[in-house]
C-alpha cells in the first residue's frame, strides 16, 4: 500500500509540474492568438477529450506529463487539423518578441510555482531563529544532555580549554562558525568546553566535552535553537533568497556537467533517484518538505528547459531569435535534425542519470 501510495504521489506531482509548464504555453499562446488544437494532461492513448471553441482537452492513458499543441509548431508541420489555419494564427505569423514569450513561458510558470508554494510555506509556518543562541530541543544522547543544559539557556561565551580561544556568542550562527577546528585552533577528535550560558537571572559555566562532527564540519553540542514565526516580510524576503540559492545551485550543478560531467553526473538523480526521494519525504509525512521538494523539482524542470538544447524552451527561443533576425525561417529539415539531435542527447543524459540512480539503489 505504502508503495502504491508513493507511485501516485510521485506521478501526481511530476504530471502537475509538468502540466503547469505546459499550462504558460497555452495562456501566452491564446493571449497572442495562435491556434491551439490540444491541451492534453498525460500521454499516451486519449481516454477523454472534451473540445472548447477551438481547443480539445484532453487526458490520456499514462500520468507521465502533458503538451500542447500549436499551429505552425515544426512538429505540426504534417497535422491535418491546422491546414487550414490561417497564418497569423499560427506561431510562424507572430512577431519575433511574441514567440520568444510563447516559448519561455512554460519555465516563468515553473518558477512562479515554486515561488507560490515556497511563500505560502513560509507564511503558513515558517520559522527563524530567535535573535540569540537559545537552546530549544536537546539531542538524546547528544552533549547538551549529558553536560545539563537545559531548554532555555542562552549561550553567551564558549572557550576552548586546549588552546584558551574564547569567543562571544551572539546567535546560534556564530556558535556554528565558532565551533570548526580552525576556529578553535585545534585538531582533535574532541574539544574540551567552558562554555558560558545564562539561565534566568544567573550566569553559569557548563564544562563540556563535544564531539567533531566530520559531515557538519565542526564541533557539536546536541541541541537546536530556539525558533519563532517568520513574519510576513520576512517570509516573502526568504523566499526570494531561497528561490535564488536554488537556481543558483542548479545552474552551477548543469555547469560542472560540462566541466566535469564523468563526477558530476554521478551526484544527480533521474526519475528513481526522485521517486526513491519523493517517497521518503511522502512517508515522513512533513508536508513543509513535500512542498519543498515540489517547489524543488519545478525550479529544475525550468531550468533545464532554458538549455539550448534542440527540442527544450531555450533552444527555441534562440530558434525565433535568429530567425528574427535574419529574416527568414530555419528550413524545416534542418529544424527537424537539429532536433532529433537534440532529444537522442537528453535521452542520453537520461539513460546515464538512470544508470546512476540504479547503481545506488542496489548498493
Amino acid at each position: 500500500m505504502q508503495t502504491l501510495l508513493n507511485v501516485l504521489v510521485f506521478l501526481l506531482i511530476l504530471t502537475g509540474i509538468i502540466v503547469i509548464h505546459e499550462l504558460g504555453h497555452f495562456v501566452a499562446a491564446k493571449f497572442f492568438k495562435v491556434y491551439c488544437g490540444a491541451f492534453s494532461i498525460g500521454m499516451g492513448p486519449k481516454i477523454y477529450g472534451k473540445k472548447g471553441k477551438e481547443t480539445e482537452f484532453q487526458i490520456r492513458a499514462l500520468p507521465i506529463g502533458g503538451f500542447v499543441s500549436m499551429a505552425g509548431e515544426a512538429d505540426q508541420e504534417d497535422n491535418e487539423e491546422f491546414k487550414d489555419v490561417p497564418v497569423e494564427r499560427t506561431l510562424k505569423g507572430k512577431k519575433t518578441y511574441q514567440k520568444i514569450i510563447i516559448m519561455l513561458a512554460g519555465v516563468f510558470m515553473n518558477f512562479m510555482l515554486a515561488l507560490v508554494i515556497m511563500l505560502s510555506a513560509n507564511l503558513m509556518g515558517g520559522q527563524v531563529n530567535v535573535n540569540r543562541c537559545e537552546v530549544g530541543t536537546l539531542v538524546e544522547n547528544g552533549s547538551a544532555t549529558k553536560y545539563g543544559f537545559k531548554k532555555g539557556d542562552i549561550v553567551t561565551n564558549i572557550e576552548c580549554k586546549q588552546t584558551g580561544v574564547s569567543y562571544a556568542v551572539a546567535s546560534y550562527e556564530d556558535l556554528h562558525s565558532d565551533m570548526t577546528k580552525k576556529a578553535l585552533k585545534i585538531d582533535s577528535r574532541n574539544a574540551t568546553l567552558d562554555i558560558t550560558v545564562r539561565r534566568g537571572k544567573d550566569s553559569i559555566v557548563i564544562k563540556a566535552v563535544s564531539p567533531y562532527n566530520e559531515e557538519q564540519g565542526r564541533y557539536v553540542l546536541g541541541f537546536m535553537q530556539v525558533t519563532r514565526r517568520m513574519s510576513v516580510t520576512e517570509a516573502f524576503s526568504y523566499t526570494f533568497k531561497e528561490l535564488c540559492e536554488m537556481s543558483t545551485a542548479i545552474f552551477n550543478a548543469l555547469g560542472q556537467l560540462i566541466v566535469n560531467f564523468a563526477s558530476t553526473i554521478k551526484q544527480m538523480s533521474g526519475p528513481v533517484g526522485i521517486y526513491k526521494v519523493t517517497s521518503q519525504v511522502r512517508e515522513s509525512g512533513s508536508m513543509t518538505t513535500l512542498l519543498y521538494l515540489v517547489a524543488m523539482l519545478s525550479v529544475n524542470i525550468g531550468i533545464f528547459n532554458l538549455l539550448p538544447i534542440p527540442g527544450l524552451d531555450g533552444y527555441q527561443a534562440i530558434l525565433s531569435l535568429i530567425e528574427g533576425i535574419i529574416h527568414r525561417e530555419v528550413p524545416v529539415k534542418v529544424k527537424y535534425a537539429l532536433q532529433v539531435l537534440g532529444l537522442a542527447l537528453v535521452f542520453g543524459l537520461m539513460i546515464a542519470v538512470t544508470y546512476q540512480d540504479l547503481l545506488r539503489l542496489f548498493k
